[in-house]
């Protein structure tokens, strides 16, 4: 077993930037920069660890169409797996992400081949090759959000470990699509705001103890600009300043701070420093337009660690 088997989000980001207010119907508004790339939680997770040299294996659906064709094209010349892929007839799912000067973005979904996924999508075979299964996204997965427990218990029966992130639920629902996934998380990993959706709670603290109580492991919360707070399961915590870039556009920063933090796992780093390995990963994320081109290879994160790199 190596590697990481990355389940979910697998979509297509028609990127735009900078975004300065929407156009009046009839209107056009200019904009910098626009660019096709791949996307979803689980794609920029993958990318992101490939990158850094940790075997990435992909799990989703795609449609048989042109943007099915691009994301099958680009993964594999990132050397991501995409043996998992499953092609079906419905449209590969797509974001059109406007990314606002401050480089935060908003997005309009549709949630296309990704939404007709399903656990029964999921060959054994191939995704329990790998040291960790994470599933991303949990919350704009269609009706796969109400199977990821069960995928968890799978994968911790075949003897992986498992992580989970979630993404912000449209249909106000996601406390109820973690609760059941936690007696099944070695790490759970969302954001703040995801964090306090779910718990109605404010403080990290409080908020991991809240999900460690009903069965999580190690919980991991990104705080954005202020890095990431972690507690692990024996009550071990820790607050992980971020690092300071110009941001350009944050998208994919959580994706890749996920990716970070599980590459530090896997190379045996304490708690504390995978969670500087994932800092470093997002912050890298987010100096360019998109969830991928700013990722460094391994060695040029750490030398970015260290403070020895550009």
């Amino acid at each position: 077993m190596d590697g990481v088997t990355c389940v979910g989000g697998t979509l297509a980001d028609i990127l735009a930037r900078p975004l300065k207010g929407m156009p009046a119907p009839g209107r056009i508004e200019f904009v910098d920069e626009m660019k096709l790339a791949p996307g979803g939680c689980a794609v920029n997770a993958a990318s992101a660890l490939s990158r850094l040299g940790i075997t990435a294996r992909l799990v989703g659906r795609i449609g048989r169409d042109g943007l099915g064709d691009f994301l099958l094209r680009t993964l594999v010349g990132r050397g991501v797996d995409v043996a998992g892929l499953t092609p079906t007839d419905t449209g590969t799912s797509a974001s059109m992400v406007f990314v606002l000067p401050d480089g935060e973005r908003c997005l309009l979904h549709s949630l296309g081949a990704m939404g007709t996924f399903d656990s029964t999508d999921i060959d054994w075979s191939l995704a329990a090759r790998s040291q960790v299964l994470f599933v991303a996204q949990l919350g704009l997965l269609g009706g796969f959000d109400w199977s990821v427990a069960s995928v968890l218990r799978t994968a911790r029966d075949s003897g992986m470990l498992t992580a989970l992130d979630t993404v912000w639920d449209p249909t106000g629902r996601l406390a109820e699509k973690v609760a059941p996934c936690l007696p099944f998380l070695d790490y759970f990993l969302p954001s703040y705001d995801e964090a306090r959706a779910i718990t109605g709670l404010t403080e990290p603290g409080a908020m991991a103890r809240s999900f460690q109580d009903r069965g999580a492991g190690t919980v991991g919360i990104k705080l954005g600009e202020d890095g990431c707070y972690l507690r692990g399961p024996h009550g071990d915590e820790i607050t992980v300043p971020a690092f300071h870039v110009a941001a350009v556009d944050a998208t994919g920063a959580g994706d890749a701070w996920c990716a970070g933090f599980i590459a530090g796992v896997l190379s045996g780093r304490d708690l504390a420093q995978a969670g500087r390995l994932g800092n470093a990963v997002a912050a890298s994320c987010v100096t360019a337009l998109g969830a991928y081109d700013g990722i460094r290879p391994m060695a040029e994160t750490l030398a970015m660690i260290t403070g020895t790199g550009g």
